[in-house]
């Protein structure tokens, strides 16, 4: 017993859920789509009550009962002026329905911009048009010095020797560890003797003796 009646209670509170969901507007739409197909049912059922009674006219004034005939022609027209007034009426109630179904599209077309601009409002609270201006200096600048490591790595090849030595130089002094070693690694040069050295006396060729000619 306790089972049903949690199993009763949920139920109903998931009833009150949905009727809680359901606004005025929907509601109003449910009742007017609900008009519109009882409408639609009963003019369905007027057009082939006017074919009834149009095929029993016929069938009566072909017998030569035209009294007969005439009274199922009069009703006929009952039935068309009603079917009339239905299709009237039915004119009405969907131009109703999509007079409300368009506001609610326009309301949410509103929400939806309304909510876009509290989220830019949001976004541009936090960054300012300086901020933006900043930004897009630095994002130059940096471009800018890209171009150049580029230009100097693209005209790498072409360094002489002073540039060579000059930032050889400037390397070691920015690392001066890396300058104490390469001072290790250069080995030591001979010294040179400052006493002047003996002069070597360099023998004379001989001189051969010339050839002398001989006539026959």
């Amino acid at each position: 017993m306790g089972g049903s009646f949690s199993s009763s209670s949920s139920s109903s509170k998931v009833k009150a859920a949905n009727a809680a969901s359901i606004t005025t507007t929907d509601r109003a739409i449910l009742d007017l789509k609900n008009a519109r197909d009882r409408l639609q049912k009963y003019r369905t059922q007027l057009e082939a009550d006017e074919k009834k009674l149009t095929e029993r006219a016929k069938a009566a004034k072909s017998s030569g009962d035209t009294r007969k005939a005439m009274y199922y022609l009069k009703i006929k027209r009952h039935k068309t002026k009603e079917a009339d007034n239905a299709n009237a009426q039915l004119l009405t109630v969907m131009q109703m329905v999509d007079t409300i179904s368009s506001k609610q599209n326009e309301n949410e077309l509103l929400s939806a911009l309304k909510t876009g601009k509290d989220a830019l409002a949001a976004l541009h609270s936090e960054m300012s048009i300086d901020d933006v201006i900043q930004l897009m200096d630095e994002v130059e600048d940096q471009n800018e010095m890209e171009k150049e490591i580029n230009d100097i790595l693209a005209q790498g090849a072409g360094l002489d020797d002073v540039d060579v030595v000059a930032l050889e130089a400037e390397l070691l002094e920015l690392v001066p560890g890396e300058a104490a070693a390469e001072t290790e690694k250069v080995p030591d040069m001979p010294v040179a003797p400052s006493e002047k050295l003996p002069e070597v006396k360099v023998p004379e060729k001989e001189k051969k003796p010339a050839r002398v000619a001989v006539t026959s």
